[in-house]
């Protein structure tokens, strides 16, 4: 599941060129596929309801040494204003085009509904429990 792009940016200076003219002084950060598992969303205590969600991941360096892990602070509004920005797109406009190819069958699979096979890439869930068996609640998807 790589992006053939991903190769073109340049890891410190990731802002696209000529690209979102208003965002020109702020810092961008890159993610590429090896660190999209760096990317986690969650509570930042212990899930209790009105907690704020933390947004993290590990932006790309040169150095290796140079990568510090961003967290992002979102607070209950700031999760529902994700929620309103996001909630009527098509997974195309979603994953913006992204989809993946079903590594088991070759079909199409929207990236939301994707998991993981033994070998990390990309399946319907009714492939994987086809190729290696699982829990009667995987099937249906």
């Amino acid at each position: 599941m790589s992006d053939d792009t991903s190769a073109d940016v340049d890891p410190e200076n990731p802002r696209p060129e000529g690209h979102y003219p208003r965002f020109r002084d702020h810092e961008w950060h890159f993610v590429p596929d090896e660190l999209a598992q760096t990317i986690s969303l969650g509570p930042g205590g212990d899930g209790e309801p009105g907690q704020d969600w933390v947004l993290t991941y590990t932006p790309e360096r040169a150095n290796k040494d140079d990568r510090e892990m961003v967290l992002v602070r979102l607070t209950p509004r700031a999760l529902h204003e994700l929620y309103i920005e996001t909630k009527d797109l098509s997974p195309d406009a979603r994953q913006a085009g992204h989809t993946a190819e079903c590594d088991l069958c070759g079909e199409s699979v929207p990236l939301e509904k994707a998991i993981p096979n033994k070998r990390e890439e990309p399946v319907h869930r009714r492939c994987y429990v086809d190729a290696y068996g699982g829990p009667n609640w995987l099937e249906p998807y």
